[in-house]
């Protein structure tokens, strides 16, 4: 096993890779396995958590974020674990891209403490009668502009789309999230449609005149289809295909990165 837990252990890295710049705070690196690859377009920090490759073939990658990073994230043999840039993540979180599945979570995105998402159950489910396996694993995509809230549970076969809300202690496995819907409960359901969140910013601390200039939001986060719409699963199918971890690089360049249209990810 190789492990990062200052920046000049990267040097010494043989079977796997670290790219870009890191700082690193209190938080590991772990590889277990051979050829996988964390990747960062620009400086990355990484405060009180881990990272840990525990198979093959893996790759982790971070586009531009000005905010630390407190988040475990544990990616398996082949799997993709992607976040956009700007995101946001209060406090530790824990992320799982397993079993050759893909965790996509688009650029701008919030979430709060205690946040789990995972692409597997991961323990074996069969039916009686047949001895064929039930619980297959499944990707999952998060838009852009998404607030998920605290103590959330994300599970396989998820799709939110950009500009939705997801309520605290909800869990949302197998569903399509329509773009600006809000959503919540065990199991989450449509609580409201037309709705995004405004900024990061907490009102907490806000005093009346924050209040009163709170009442209205000049900008709108509203999503539509257009002609460079990702269709999510031809994405992931795609993404799956290829088995060189740098081709995957390069995939999500072409097709995450630099790409730059608002309704890249919008679900109707």
């Amino acid at each position: 096993m190789e492990v990062v837990s200052i920046v000049d252990d990267i040097e010494y890295l043989n079977d796997n890779q670290v790219i870009g710049n890191l700082k690193l705070d209190n938080a590991s690196i772990e590889f277990k396995g051979k050829g996988n690859v964390l990747y960062c377009t620009e400086l990355i920090s990484l405060k009180n958590c881990k990272l840990r490759f525990t198979g093959n073939n893996s790759l982790i990658y971070f586009d531009e974020n000005k905010e630390p990073f407190s988040i475990n994230i544990r990616v398996g043999n082949d799997s993709v674990f992607y976040i956009g840039k700007q995101c946001f993540f209060n406090k530790t979180s824990y992320f799982y891209a397993t079993e050759r599945k893909n965790v996509i979570i688009g650029n701008e995105c919030l979430m709060s403490f205690g946040v789990y998402l995972r692409t597997s159950d991961p323990h074996l489910i069969y039916d009686v009668e047949t001895k064929k396996r039930l619980n297959f694993s499944k990707s999952i995509l998060i838009g852009d502009h998404v607030w998920v809230g605290q103590n959330c549970l994300i599970l396989k076969n998820t799709q939110i789309g950009s500009g939705s809300i997801i309520g605290g202690n909800s869990v949302v496995s197998g569903k399509k999230i329509s773009s600006n819907t809000l959503w919540a409960g065990n199991p989450a359901k449509k609580i409201k449609d037309n709705v995004f969140y405004g900024e990061y910013k907490s009102t907490h601390d806000y005093d009346l005149e924050l209040e009163e200039n709170s009442n209205y939001c000049k900008k709108v986060y509203k999503y539509e289809s257009d002609k460079n719409t990702i269709n999510f699963e031809t994405f992931d199918n795609n993404l799956r295909s290829i088995s060189n971890v740098n081709d995957k690089i390069n995939y999500i360049n072409d097709n995450l990165v630099n790409n730059e249209n608002k309704n890249r990810f919008f679900l109707k």
